[in-house]
C-alpha cells in the first residue's frame, strides 16, 4: 500500500510540474508579441488598418453631440504649373448639424472670384452668392450637415500603406497611402492625421483630375476639430429671407 502511495505522489508531482512549465511558456510567448501589432483604435494597429468600417465609426462617434469646425483649401494647376482654380471652404456646425454656416470661395485664373455663404437650419436654409459684386439669395435644400470630409474616408482607410504613432501629441496617428482613385481624384498620394479619439483631424493629398479632357494636378489640405463654438447667424440673413419671400409672393400673384 505504501509503494502505491509513493508512486501516485510522484505522478501527481510530475503532472503539476509540467503544468507550471506550460504556464511559464505561455507567459513568455505573450511578452514577445510585437507592440506594433496591438490595437490602437478599433480597426487600427501600429502597422495597418485592419477594419476600415470600425475606424470610420470611431470618427463619427467622436463628433456625437459636439460642435465642430473644418476648413479646406484646394488648388488646381495645369501642366505648366499655373494655378487655374483655387477653392477655400470653412464650416462651423452645431452638435446636431443644424444650424451650420458654410463659407466657400472659388477663384479662377485670378480674374474672377465667386463667394457662397450658406446658412443651414430647419427654418429656411439659404445661400448668398456674390459674383463680381452681384449678390443673389436662393433657398438651400440642405437641412443639416455631418462631419464628413470631402474625400471618401473609408476608401482612404482601405488604401493606407503605413501607420506612424506620434506619442505626446493631440494628433497621435499619421496614416499614409496611395491609390489609383479617391473620390473624383486619380493617382492620389495622401496623409491622414487621426486624433487620439479616432476622428480625422487633418489630411493632405496630391492627385490628378481630368476636366473637360484636360489633365489637372491637385493639392488639397483639410483640417477638422471639435469645438465649443457654434455658428452665428450672418448679418445678411434677414435681408435674404425677405428677398426670397418677396420673390415667392410675386410668383404666386402671377
Amino acid at each position: 500500500m505504501r509503494d502505491h502511495t509513493v508512486t501516485l505522489l510522484v505522478v501527481v508531482l510530475v503532472v503539476m510540474t509540467a503544468g507550471c512549465g506550460g504556464l511559464v511558456d505561455d507567459g513568455t510567448d505573450s511578452t514577445t508579441n510585437d507592440a506594433n501589432e496591438s490595437e490602437l483604435l478599433p480597426g487600427l494597429t501600429g502597422e495597418e488598418v485592419t477594419d476600415s468600417y470600425l475606424l470610420l465609426s470611431a470618427h463619427y462617434d467622436a463628433f456625437d453631440h459636439k460642435s465642430y469646425r473644418n476648413s479646406r483649401e484646394t488648388v488646381i494647376r495645369d501642366e505648366t504649373g499655373t494655378v487655374v482654380e483655387r477653392e477655400t471652404e470653412t464650416t462651423v456646425a452645431a452638435p446636431t448639424g443644424s444650424p451650420a454656416r458654410v463659407e466657400r470661395t472659388v477663384s479662377g485664373d485670378g480674374t474672377e472670384t465667386v463667394t457662397y455663404d450658406h446658412w443651414i437650419d430647419t427654418e429656411l436654409p439659404i445661400v448668398r452668392t456674390n459674383e463680381s459684386g452681384t449678390v443673389t439669395y436662393t433657398p438651400d435644400s440642405t437641412r443639416a450637415i455631418e462631419p464628413t470630409p470631402p474625400i471618401p474616408l473609408e476608401e482612404a482607410y482601405g488604401a493606407v500603406e503605413t501607420v506612424t504613432v506620434e506619442n505626446g501629441s493631440d494628433e497621435q496617428y499619421r496614416l499614409e497611402g496611395h491609390t489609383d482613385q479617391l473620390g473624383r481624384y486619380e493617382n492620389v498620394s495622401f496623409t491622414l492625421t487621426l486624433a487620439a479619439d479616432g476622428h480625422l483631424a487633418a489630411y493632405t493629398l496630391e492627385g490628378e483630375l481630368t476636366t473637360d479632357g484636360d489633365r489637372r494636378f491637385v493639392t488639397e489640405e483639410f483640417t477638422q476639430e471639435i469645438t465649443a463654438v457654434e455658428p452665428v447667424e450672418p448679418a445678411w440673413l434677414e435681408e435674404g429671407r425677405d428677398e426670397i419671400e418677396e420673390e415667392l409672393n410675386s410668383s404666386t400673384d402671377d
